[in-house]
């Protein structure tokens, strides 16, 4: 299991769910699943967050321009070292 996935697991929770049989296992998965809906719904709603999260995008937008163009550099170059035989 991935680490980052163990780290966000609630305290306890894994081993409840080390217990847990098949039914209450999917259970989990479609309450889980229900209750991120909800909560992604919400964070939708939010015109506060909305108005934040838009600042941030035009904040960064230099900033994420110059890392595509960097990541686009990479993967020509890797592609161009490809095609010689190179790596």
């Amino acid at each position: 299991m991935k680490p980052s996935v163990m780290k966000n697991l609630p305290t306890g929770w894994k081993d409840e769910a080390d217990a847990m049989n098949e039914a209450q296992l999917r259970a989990v998965i479609v309450d889980s699943s229900n209750n991120l809906r909800t909560v992604e719904q919400e964070m939708a709603e939010n015109d506060a967050l909305q108005r934040l999260k838009a600042k941030v995008k035009d904040a960064s937008a230099g900033y994420n321009d110059a890392k595509k163009a960097q990541k686009a550099k990479i993967a020509y170059a890797l592609h161009c070292l490809e095609t010689n035989g190179k790596i």
